[in-house]
């Protein structure tokens, strides 16, 4: 599209681009780019009459608001929108703790060197997972 806008633009390259057009073709052309431009045109005095009636409104609003003696900081705050309270999630910040029970109720949390009792029923065969009870 680029390429396009760029041969259209330089004379030259426009001269090149419709060298095998017909002049009926070529009207066509330059009447679809007119009413184009047109629209656009319009579009343009459209969009600029809006900001004109709104921007004499805020005039016309802010004289109000100068003749009333009327707080503009106070006014600025009432016009921002209320924040809803942000739900806060949950998160479990402890951790499941792990204890591993072996013999007559001796325990291990799993922290440092493992205890002698435990390591000879582990060489017996026995899997770790077999001592593990959470708190």
């Amino acid at each position: 599209m680029q390429n396009i806008i760029k041969k259209l633009s330089n004379k030259r390259q426009a001269n090149v681009f419709f060298k095998d057009t017909e002049l009926t073709q070529l009207t066509r052309i330059i009447d679809t780019l007119q009413s184009v431009k047109e629209e656009k045109e319009l579009n343009a005095q459209i969009a600029a009459e809006a900001e004109e009636k709104e921007r004499q409104e805020l005039e016309a609003i802010r004289t109000q608001i100068l003749e009333k003696g009327l707080s503009f900081d106070k006014l600025a705050s009432l016009m921002k929108p209320s924040k809803k309270p942000r739900k806060v999630k949950k998160t479990s910040t402890e951790k499941t703790k792990l204890c591993y029970v072996f013999d007559d109720n001796k325990r291990w949390n799993g922290e440092g060197e493992v205890p002698q009792d435990l390591q000879s029923l582990l060489d017996e065969g026995y899997e770790l997972a077999d001592f593990l009870q959470s708190e």
